[in-house]
C-alpha cells in the first residue's frame, strides 16, 4: 500500500511535476526561484506519497531531509560537491517513490483515476531521475552532453544546465530525437540507450496491464 489516500498524492505528485516541467519556461525571469521551489514541491508530494506507515515514512525521510539540506545550504560546501550529492539524493530517492508507484500499478486490479495518475507520474518521473543522471554526468564532465551553450560562457550554469537535460530526458524517453542535443561521451551514451529502452519498455508494459485490466473488468461485470 502506497498513501492512505493514494488519489490526492498522486493527484498532487502529478501536478507538481507538470508544474516543474511547464512553468519555468513560462515565467523566465524567475526560473532559478521557481525551479527550486517546484523541485520542493516534488519532494514534498513524493514523500507524502510513501509514507503510508512507519517504515517508508523513515527511509523516505532519511532521503528526503538531506536532499533539501543540500539543496538550499550555499555556502556551507563547494558547490560542484553540494550539487553532486543532491542530485545523487535526489536519484535514489525518486527511483524508491518510482518503485512504489510501480508496485502499485502491479497490485491494482481496477483501472481507476488512481492508476492513471500512478502511471503517469511514473512515466514522468523516469524522465526527471533520468535529466538528474545526465546532469551528474554534465557537471562533473562538461560536454559529455552536446548542450547548445558554451562551457566558458556565463549562461552554462547549473540551473540552466538542469533545463537542458530535463528537455534532452524527455526527448529521449520518449525516442522523438529532434538531434538538436546529443551526447558525447561513452557513459553518456550509454545511459541514452538504457533510457530509451525504458521508455519503450514502460509503454509496452504499462499499457498493456491498464488494457488487460479494462477488458477483465468489463468481462467480470
Amino acid at each position: 500500500m502506497l498513501s492512505t489516500n493514494p488519489r490526492f498524492s498522486f493527484l498532487g505528485l502529478l501536478i507538481s511535476l507538470l508544474l516543474l516541467l511547464i512553468l519555468p519556461g513560462v515565467i523566465g525571469e524567475l526560473y532559478d526561484d521557481v525551479i527550486s521551489i517546484l523541485f520542493a514541491f516534488v519532494l514534498i508530494a513524493s514523500l507524502y506519497l510513501v509514507a503510508s506507515n512507519r517504515k517508508h515514512l523513515i527511509i523516505g525521510l532519511v532521503l528526503a531531509v538531506p536532499s533539501l539540506f543540500t539543496h538550499w545550504s550555499f555556502d556551507l560546501f563547494p558547490e560542484t560537491a553540494r550539487l553532486t550529492i543532491n542530485a545523487g539524493i535526489q536519484i535514489v530517492f525518486l527511483s524508491y517513490v518510482g518503485m512504489r508507484i510501480y508496485f502499485y500499478l502491479l497490485d491494482a486490479r481496477k483501472v481507476e483515476s488512481n492508476v492513471i495518475y500512478a502511471a503517469l507520474c511514473l512515466y514522468l518521473m523516469l524522465g526527471i531521475i533520468w535529466a538528474f543522471i545526465y546532469f551528474l554526468i554534465e557537471l562533473n564532465s562538461p560536454g559529455s552532453i552536446a548542450i547548445k551553450m558554451d562551457t566558458n560562457s556565463p549562461a552554462y550554469t547549473p540551473l540552466n544546465i538542469m533545463a537542458e537535460v530535463i528537455y534532452f530526458s524527455f526527448v529521449t524517453l520518449t525516442t522523438l530525437g529532434y538531434g538538436d542535443f546529443t551526447p558525447v561521451s561513452r557513459l553518456a551514451k550509454s545511459f541514452v540507450i538504457i533510457q530509451a529502452l525504458v521508455g519503450q519498455i514502460y509503454i509496452a508494459i504499462i499499457i498493456a496491464r491498464l488494457v488487460a485490466m479494462q477488458i477483465a473488468d468489463k468481462l467480470s461485470n
